[in-house]
């Protein structure tokens, strides 16, 4: 095999591009984004707003304090996960110096991280991406709010039927015009943020005792009284936790789409501004939590809240239903916020998925006529939730579909910061530094450590005797279970399809690079027939041009 022709198979490493955009020979990289530049510095502080802040803070606390018992227990909880999406969002940061012109975020990294097996974490990673493409409960949560806010029976078709209108919606928007999704999004950035304040600043005078409440600071007296030293609560707390600070990595999904400029440098945006607005998120964090604790009435009421603390904190603090459902309209646009975001992100991943040319249908995937959007990602987004919002029966279905999806994001994490220490590797063999930022490695050992635990944690059984989950009416571990065994039949399929099937074909495959007319990269996987593959690697040793030229001896995958 020539020399250029292996540059098609292998690694190589940034001699065309300066050092802090070198590039692995997989998914090329696009230097002028075909998707355009709708991303800012604001766009990106929101993203991170969004993404964290859905509907979590304003339901979860109440369910975490049932699961640990005590409110000195749960303040532990939420500081030390604070901590740990913060090391994640360093990780993040470092892998943004590396590739600045590749969207997707985890897709595009783990790509990076992961050469060898060729095409296996591409295959596992897209495959899963695509089965689990989950935005629902930003749709959910929308739907119930409204409902709340119009004062409406919230039957169960009611609230589907709102949540696939949204959700719809949201999609078609973001499939016209990326610019002006990300616009409105900001505007219901600005709302929540200016909600977030009130419920703060409204806990400080409830407890300065300026309110119709009473005794405000009884729940912080024996802050510690009621811990639970059950493995299966403190397991569920810890992922309701952070499961609330989760989300930041949507706006790692559109690095690429970043205005740059003397004033808008993408790689100072992502170093200083994101982490300074994931502080900001856990001030105003704690600030609600307190004001939950001071105003929601007694510890028992408060844990019997479940999902409606933030109602309850309002019902009891201001007495009036318009208060009420001003506060549930306020959640609901926040929930729609989210699911804007949610959108928007995955949509660029599933894209990032399709470029790397393991899934079929290549056009369908990458291609963003006639509005600038990727209109096949977008689609399969939008059918995905339609099918998770309207098939499952209420109750444990629809909770099982979602723990689906925030487990497999647990394991691709674990596999992601694991990642970076791989490329750490490759390009100090390869005779490269850092790009300008490096998360202390002490740093990476404990979010390993973490993740393994978040992972191990779902197996402890409940201490009440039964095998029957908290959340669903079956067998409490069915989630991990399935889980593990969809990525186990995603890599049963890659070994099939990478490993079985050119032996039985007498084929191999290669790597292609097309370049389609908006400028539009991606790579092509051909399957070549042994006894012609030298004549393919000794005529394709360049870029192809607007499209593969098909021929008699070789096929596209």
């Amino acid at each position: 095999m020539s020399k250029i022709a292996q540059t098609l198979l292998y690694p190589i490493w940034g001699s065309t591009e300066d050092d802090t955009s070198y590039n692995l020979r997989g998914t090329p990289s696009e230097k002028t984004s075909p998707l355009g530049y709708s991303n800012n510095l604001l766009t990106t502080v929101y993203l991170v707003l969004h993404g964290i802040v859905g509907t979590g803070i304003f339901s979860t606390p109440a369910t975490i304090l049932n699961s640990i018992g005590s409110v000195g227990a749960s303040y532990v909880l939420w500081i030390t996960c604070w901590f740990i999406s913060l090391f994640n969002v360093l990780i993040y940061i470092e892998f943004v110096t590396y590739f600045p012109n590749r969207n997707g975020g985890d897709v595009a990294y783990l790509e990076q991280s992961y050469p060898e097996p060729k095409f296996m974490i591409a295959t596992v990673y897209a495959a899963v991406s695509v089965v689990l493409s989950y935005a629902t409960s930003s749709a959910i949560a929308f739907s119930q709010y409204i409902l709340k806010a119009a004062d409406a029976e919230a039957t169960t078709w009611r609230e589907r039927g709102i949540a696939a209108g949204v959700l719809t919606g949201v999609c078609l928007m973001a499939s016209i015009n990326t610019k002006y999704t990300l616009k409105i999004s900001n505007i219901l950035s600005f709302v929540k943020v200016v909600f977030l304040a009130f419920i703060a600043i409204t806990g400080l005078v409830v407890l300065g005792g300026h309110t119709r409440v009473r005794s405000p600071t009884a729940n912080f007296q024996n802050a510690w009284e009621g811990t639970t030293s059950d493995g299966n609560a403190i397991a569920n707390s810890i992922i309701d936790v952070t499961f609330s600070y989760s989300g930041f990595s949507y706006a790692f999904a559109v690095v690429a789409e970043h205005q740059k400029s003397a004033k808008e440098d993408p790689i100072r945006t992502y170093k200083t501004f994101v982490p300074l607005t994931l502080f900001v998120i856990f001030i105003f964090y704690i600030l609600i939590i307190t004001a939950y604790y001071a105003g929601s009435g007694t510890i028992e009421e408060i844990k019997d809240s479940g999902n409606t603390v933030v109602s309850t904190f309002f019902s009891n603090v201001f007495g009036t239903e318009s208060a009420t459902k001003a506060m549930s309209s306020l959640v609901a646009l926040s929930a729609l916020g989210h699911l804007l975001t949610a959108v928007v992100s995955h949509s660029r991943a599933l894209r990032e998925c399709g470029r790397q040319g393991v899934l079929p249908f290549r056009k369908f995937w990458i291609q963003v006529k006639p509005f600038g959007t990727p209109i096949g990602p977008l689609f399969i987004t939008w059918l995905v939730n339609i099918i998770v919002i309207l098939a499952p029966p209420a109750g444990s279905a629809y909770n099982f579909v979602v723990d689906l999806g925030t487990y497999s994001s647990d394991i691709f994490s674990l596999v992601l910061v694991i990642g970076l220490l791989q490329v750490r590797r490759q390009r100090k063999k390869a005779g490269l530094g850092y790009a300008g930022y490096k998360v202390p490695t002490a740093l990476i050992i404990i979010l390993i450590l973490f993740q393994l635990l978040v992972i191990a944690i779902v197996w402890v059984p409940p201490s009440n005797g039964t095998l029957i989950g908290s959340d669903v009416t079956f067998f409490y571990a069915t989630y991990p279970i399935v889980t593990i065994g969809l990525i186990l039949l995603c890599i049963g399929y890659y070994l099939v399809w990478y490993k079985v099937l050119p032996k039985l074909g007498k084929f191999e495959y290669r790597y292609s690079v097309y370049r389609l007319n908006n400028g539009e990269l991606g790579n092509s996987v051909i399957k070549v027939p042994l006894d012609k593959l030298d004549q393919w690697d000794s005529e394709h040793t360049e870029e192809i041009e607007i499209e593969p030229i098909e021929s008699i001896y070789y096929e596209e995958f």
